[in-house]
């Protein structure tokens, strides 16, 4: 399995390190040549509308949008993968609210509700949160929002595991894949 993170901003070195702490192999994504040899996609965070400009101008957008390739989005990649006011990609079946805790000033880190795991602590950086889950699977919350959820093989979370130091939620979004 080959996992591919998409190297356009945002944290890409530490989602690597992630997947190499799960000995996963993988490699930087940044245009469609990259993309056709990986297994799965994560998207890291940054700027959504930066995030989609970047995406079309690699010629990424269009292969995303009509692929069904898996994908792991956080905070950014959450929000293009779910349904908001702004364009998405519409993969998964939820509703985002883009910036829902506030401005970069009011970033924070918190303990997450995970069913069946004593204690993750979330990191918040001007953070979107999930205000209606669909059809998807809540897997997270923090202060009892939704921060996380699951549909198929595609995982958002809102929060930026990779810059904890814990693997668990990338290695459950790769248990998807197996």
């Amino acid at each position: 399995m080959l996992i591919g993170v998409l190297a356009l901003q945002g944290a890409v070195s530490e989602h690597s390190g992630a997947l190499d702490s799960l000995n996963i192999s993988n490699k930087e994504v940044r245009n469609t040549d990259d993309i056709r040899e990986v297994d799965g996609l994560i998207m890291p965070g940054g700027e959504s509308t930066t995030l989609r400009k970047l995406l079309v101008n690699s010629n990424l957008w269009d292969f995303i949008k009509e692929s069904d390739i898996p994908i792991m989005g956080t905070c950014a990649g959450a929000i293009l993968l779910g349904k908001s006011d702004d364009i998405t990609f519409e993969k998964m079946d939820y509703v985002i609210d883009r910036n829902f805790y506030g401005r970069q000033i009011d970033s924070f880190e918190e303990k997450l509700e995970i069913r069946g795991y004593p204690e993750f602590r979330g990191v918040f950086i001007r953070a979107p949160a999930i205000t209606d889950i669909g059809k998807t699977q809540a897997i997270a919350y923090c202060k009892g929002n939704v921060v996380g959820c699951i549909e198929g093989k595609n995982m958002a979370l809102t929060f930026h595991p990779e810059l904890t130091g814990n693997p668990y939620f990338h290695k459950m979004w790769i248990d998807t894949l197996e």
